[in-house]
């Protein structure tokens, strides 16, 4: 879980800023991940989930370019990325962008703690 963070979309707005979160290691092959935007000020909050093997090196790769959380208004959503769609390696971390459309824009965002689980085959 991450406490309420506040960040804003830096000097160009439309383009916004993106921060990692620190890694953390996988706790099954599917996760389901909550954001929850606790206040805005013009801002968008998009949250994507990368990951990693303990031995590469850089970000990591985009775990399922198709699936993301969005928030433009105060609330939760919840997103899914299974293993028929993702891939979830050893380390999985969040990347956050914040984009607006003017230089005071800003969000106050929380991540709920994740639920791990996998997948069921037939």
């Amino acid at each position: 879980m991450f406490d309420a963070q506040l960040l804003f979309p830096g000097t160009v707005p439309a383009t916004g800023i993106m921060v990692y979160s620190p890694w953390f290691p996988r706790g099954g092959d599917s996760l389901r991940a909550t954001a929850e935007l606790v206040q805005v000020n013009g801002g968008t909050l998009k949250v994507e989930v990368f990951s990693k093997n303990t031995e590469d090196t850089g970000d990591g790769t985009n775990a399922d370019a198709a699936t993301n959380i969005t928030l433009a208004a105060t609330g939760r959503t919840t997103a899914e990325w299974t293993s028929g769609t993702a891939t979830l390696k050893e380390l999985v971390r969040y990347r956050f962008k914040v984009t607006g459309t003017v230089v005071g824009d800003w969000v106050l965002f929380r991540m709920l703690t994740p639920v791990w689980f996998n997948s069921v085959k037939a």
